[in-house]
């Protein structure tokens, strides 16, 4: 892949957010690699989609990121394949109810390793062509980062703590790479959030400024503005909840 594009690496890609940040990016000319744990026919359906728009503009690498040197190997190929790295999109994650004093030392620990320390390693990982090309990393986040969630303690204490990394880890490694963060609102309802039932979203949106939800898109098109536009902006975290946040 031998040209003069951009290159992003977003991971989780294959659905939802992560698909809707790929799809973004990929119209601004920037080339995708799609990163996905489980979902390979639908990262490899996403990838199809984008190669028809721009041949040779996205490629898939499929690694489960909590075995050891996955990491290393991820950014190894992605190398490999497109020769740069100028983008990191850290959007993988894990969403489920943990009630604290309820839920096994083993689950705060995925919890931590995915949400938190993960995104981390692939930023000490790509350091290097990051600050060779100037590059911008984007941590998606959680409002709920900044105040906890009910039922939700080892995911809001993982999200928090990547919060602050993200903070932290914009002072470290300015100037050659900007690192800011995005925290979604009511954007999509997760699968297994405990708020599928209609009442709680009716409940969410009523406390919500703008009452809606939003879109997939919205999360894309801060992302895009992140790493492409908003270059005199690091150590920023952008909440994107439609005013949630007034309310809470």
């Amino acid at each position: 892949m031998k040209n003069n594009n951009k290159v992003a690496l977003v991971t989780g890609a294959a659905h939802r957010l992560g698909k809707s940040i790929a799809v973004e990016l990929h119209a601004r000319e920037v080339d995708i690699a799609i990163h996905c744990g489980q979902s390979i026919e639908a990262a490899r359906s996403l990838c199809d989609q984008l190669n028809t728009k721009r041949a040779n503009s996205a490629s898939v690498f499929q690694c489960d990121l909590t075995e050891p040197d996955a990491t290393d190997n991820l950014v190894e190929q992605i190398i490999q394949i497109f020769g740069r790295l100028n983008y990191l999109v850290n959007n993988a994650s894990i969403f489920y109810p943990t009630p604290f004093l309820e839920t096994p030392n083993n689950e705060l620990d995925a919890f931590m390793q995915i949400n938190f320390i993960l995104p981390v390693k692939l930023i000490q990982t790509a350091f290097p062509f990051l600050k060779k090309s100037h590059g911008a990393v984007v941590n998606i986040i959680d409002i709920y980062a900044q105040r906890g969630l009910t039922k939700h303690c080892d995911y809001t204490a993982s999200k928090m703590a990547l919060l602050e990394a993200t903070k932290q880890l914009a002072y470290r490694l300015a100037p050659e790479i900007r690192v800011n963060g995005v925290s979604p609102g009511a954007i999509l309802w997760p699968t297994n959030s405990g708020e599928q039932d209609q009442p709680k979203q009716k409940f969410i949106i009523e406390n919500t400024a703008l009452k809606r939800p939003g879109i997939a898109q919205d999360i894309s098109l801060t992302v895009a503005y992140l790493l492409l536009d908003a270059l005199y902006t690091t150590g920023s975290i952008i909440n994107v909840d439609g005013g949630r946040r007034l309310y809470i």
